[in-house]
């Protein structure tokens, strides 16, 4: 009996699909009205069995946000690189190009009872004049140091302008009751690493007020080099980020995360090679290390996409396989 009812449990399916012979159909038909245990299990077996869904759709919508998050983000990483052109563009036409000094780069003529107008060269487009106090025991003159400088954005687009001019007065405190101002040396530096040139020498107080120079004198513009010194501290950062990578690649979490940190020297050393090339010196220090560091930090958003987008662009390809 207990082989019999194994043999209908086993013709059930097939029973129940009515693809049994005709001759099996009637036996487990048969047994059926004698055994209660398999008219049970062939009850079950009829029963309708829940339908389990299955989300067909999800890899394909997961694909289709991968896709739309990989368009963003390259849209994104265009305009971020778009605007870091812009940036290089800008710096590289707006560098200071120092003038040396020339005959009349500088024109000096009396202004009032103690200051001095200066007029520079028609080739000039910006300058700096800086007046300070010296030390009485030093000089009985103060300083002024000028500097002049044109960029080639204003060599290539700005023509015709009008001659640049400023004026310049002397400090010092009083000698005495009766305020007297102090003589003026006024100082040109090139900034080219040579020696300044004195141009002219200026005593409110003497008959021939000014004494055109026009000599070379020991006092010099050095540049500053601290650009160097950041650019050396951004390599060995580099070299350590490609160390540590090395021995944590097999580490995937730990490998991307000292890929991101290490892009940032990357984008520190392009930057600098954009906005001051490959010199470590430069004579306008505030403006080269702020376009330096904004551009970097472009650069660095867009390093940023760029890696994300090649980690994502691998796992799609590993999603349509």
């Amino acid at each position: 009996m207990k082989n019999e009812c194994s043999i209908v449990r086993d013709l059930l399916p097939l029973y129940t699909e009515n693809m049994v012979s005709t001759d099996t159909k009637a036996f487990v038909a048969e047994h059926l009205k004698n055994c209660e245990a398999c008219r049970k299990e062939y009850e079950q077996i009829q029963e309708p069995r829940p339908v389990q869904k299955t989300n067909e759709a999800a890899p394909l919508q997961n694909l289709s946000r991968k896709l739309k998050m990989k368009r963003i983000q390259t849209i994104a990483l265009t305009a971020v690189f778009v605007i870091a052109l812009f940036v290089s563009a800008f710096a590289v036409l707006g560098a200071p190009i120092y003038q040396p000094y020339s005959e009349g780069l500088v024109t000096v003529e009396k202004f009032g009872e103690k200051g001095l107008t200066l007029i520079f060269d028609e080739n000039v487009t910006d300058f700096r004049c800086e007046v300070f106090d010296v030390p009485t025991e030093i000089s009985a003159a103060c300083i002024c140091k000028i500097e002049a400088w044109t960029t080639l954005w204003d060599k290539w687009f700005s023509k015709g302008r009008e001659r640049l001019s400023t004026v310049i007065v002397s400090t010092g405190e009083p000698a005495n009751a009766y305020y007297q101002p102090k003589p003026m040396e006024l100082y040109y530096l090139p900034n080219d690493g040579g020696s300044s040139i004195c141009i002219a020498r200026y005593d409110p107080n003497a008959e021939n007020q000014i004494e055109i120079d026009g000599k070379t004198e020991g006092l010099t513009a050095l540049p500053r080099l601290m650009l160097g010194y950041y650019l050396i501290f951004a390599s060995a950062a580099l070299v350590i980020a490609v160390i540590v990578w090395l021995f944590t690649r097999k580490e995937q979490n730990v490998r991307l995360w000292v890929e991101r940190v290490g892009l940032y020297p990357v984008a520190y050393i392009v930057s600098h090679c954009i906005i001051s090339g490959i010199d470590w010196s430069t004579y306008s220090i505030s403006r080269d290390f702020s376009l330096t560091i904004f551009l970097s930090i472009l650069l660095y958003s867009g390093l940023l996409l760029a890696h994300n987008i090649w980690y994502l662009k691998k796992e799609i390809k590993t999603v349509n396989r």
